[in-house]
């Protein structure tokens, strides 16, 4: 399956993946950013798409993810990888580190990374 969930959508996502599942909760966090009516269009929406799911016998309304950040993150990966790179990935690690975009520890981490494909190869 394929996730897409717009910037405003992972903001709620990522509470409901904290553990904040009820939108009076939701809108404590959010704080006057947002309004009572957006938080729940959104939800609602994410509830239409398959990410999240509503328990309406709880009041208040609570909400659980049916999609692990883990398989958002390697979504949002592919589809940046595919929109921006054309899908290599050596020209994206490329850009960054002509950018001068890793520091030295994560210089070392890509090493370690790359040394361990190529034994494994």
């Amino acid at each position: 399956m394929e996730y897409k969930i717009t910037e405003s959508e992972w903001q709620l996502m990522e509470l409901v993946w904290q553990g904040i599942g009820t939108q009076p909760r939701m809108m404590e966090q959010l704080g006057k950013k947002w309004n009572k009516n957006t938080v729940h269009t959104f939800l609602t929406r994410l509830c239409a798409k398959g990410y999240l799911e509503v328990d309406k016998e709880a009041s208040p309304h609570r909400y659980r993810a049916l999609v692990c950040r883990e398989e958002c993150e390697r979504q949002e990966r592919q589809n940046f990888l595919q929109r921006v790179y054309r899908g290599s990935v050596g020209s994206m690690v490329a850009s960054f580190v002509k950018d001068n975009q890793l520091s030295e520890k994560e210089i070392g981490e890509l090493r370690k990374l790359l040394d361990n494909v190529e034994k494994h190869s």
